[in-house]
């Protein structure tokens, strides 16, 4: 599983809404005037608007469920980290300068699978639980920078089309329009602020690849200092 594979399922987080169904009570509830549609395309303008935001939850790759929490501004800043069922995690620290990125041994097994046994075994000796330091400039952190993108993964996501208004909800202790979604084979909940800012909250969508996943941290700055232990400069 590669970096750039694991970018791909920011499509997975796509608002799709394809398949109108049943009535959509305009008037009622905190965006009276507003269909379903209607809100859920205001707030993924107000998560464009955001200069930093937070994603956890888990997405599914090829149905492998894949664990993440990940901090990201627009200015390409990010910390986090990522875990993938039986392929191993990563902690991922991106700033102006430096990639750095810590995994654990099953991460790395997964990655040299296919390389000569001597130098799979002399890497899982050396870097799990270490940072690898990488120019942010460098053509082999272009992977891993993709993933601190936020315009780009903000691009995933479409209009939402025939969605309908269902009720307001609690979401961590915040007030949220849920608004309902038909797709393909199943549903997508999307759950909204009624507060200030439309954010979206939280997706969660049903089918062959779900997904359950919140936004939080909105124009809150990450934090992504350089580690100053167990790094490994591959720049020396």
């Amino acid at each position: 599983m590669t970096a750039a594979a694991v970018v791909t399922t920011a499509a997975l987080f796509t608002l799709t809404g394809c398949f109108p169904f049943g009535g959509d009570d305009v008037e009622s509830g905190p965006f009276p005037g507003q269909t379903g549609s209607k809100v859920a395309n205001a707030s993924l303008e107000s998560l464009r608007g955001a200069s930093s935001l937070t994603i956890t939850g888990t997405v599914r790759d090829n149905g492998k469920p894949i664990k993440m929490d990940m901090a990201i501004s627009k200015s390409g800043d990010c910390k986090g980290s990522m875990a993938v069922e039986g392929e191993g995690s990563f902690e991922l620290i991106r700033n102006a300068q430096f990639v750095f990125m810590k995994a654990d041994a099953a991460f790395y097994r997964t990655q040299l699978k296919d390389s000569p046994k001597d130098e799979a075994d002399a890497a899982l000796k050396q870097l799990p639980g270490h940072w690898v330091k990488t120019k942010a400039s460098a053509p082999d952190s272009k992977e891993l920078s993709a993933l601190c993108d936020l315009d780009e993964l903000l691009k995933e996501f479409d209009k939402s089309q025939g969605a309908r208004k269902d009720g307001v909800v609690q979401v961590n202790g915040q007030d949220a329009q849920k608004v309902t979604t038909k797709t393909t084979d199943g549903t997508e909940d999307l759950y909204i602020a009624t507060k200030g800012e439309p954010y979206l909250l939280k997706a969660v969508e049903t089918g062959k690849e779900p997904s359950d996943v919140s936004f939080s941290g909105f124009n809150v700055p990450v934090q992504a200092d350089s580690p100053t232990k167990d790094v490994i400069d591959t720049d020396k």
